[in-house]
């Protein structure tokens, strides 16, 4: 892979990571209000349900982006795997504690979520 596809293919790996983030912070933070601020009532189960589904989709779509990365690395062309940075992201190790540690994070919020809704 040359170098100018490479960098493309990074820059839309990284916005479609930036968009997936926002998307599950935007859910957690309406969610997590409804929670503090709502009675949870006779809607309890659609919020467990929507904690869930939300705390899931946080954890699919990091592994996802993770993924993307460490194939990025594999496909790394020379001119940058040389460099000090280059190097440094091609070591995958770092992108498996990312995803464990987003996991745990991920259904720690949601586990509270479901705590306080029930």
């Amino acid at each position: 892979m040359d170098e100018s596809t490479w960098m493309e293919m990074s820059a839309q790996n990284s916005t479609r990571q930036s968009w997936s983030q926002l998307t599950y912070f935007i859910s957690v933070f309406a969610l997590t209000a409804t929670i503090v601020f709502g009675e949870a009532g006779d809607y309890a189960l659609l919020l467990t349900v929507a904690a869930v589904g939300v705390g899931l989709f946080g954890i699919l779509s990091f592994d996802a982006a993770q993924q993307g990365w460490m194939q990025m690395a594999e496909s790394m062309p020379d001119s940058i795997a040389s460099t000090a940075v280059g190097k440094a992201a091609s070591q995958t190790g770092q992108y498996n504690f990312y995803r464990a540690t987003n996991a745990v994070v991920t259904a720690i919020i949601s586990a509270a979520q479901i705590i306080a809704i029930n």
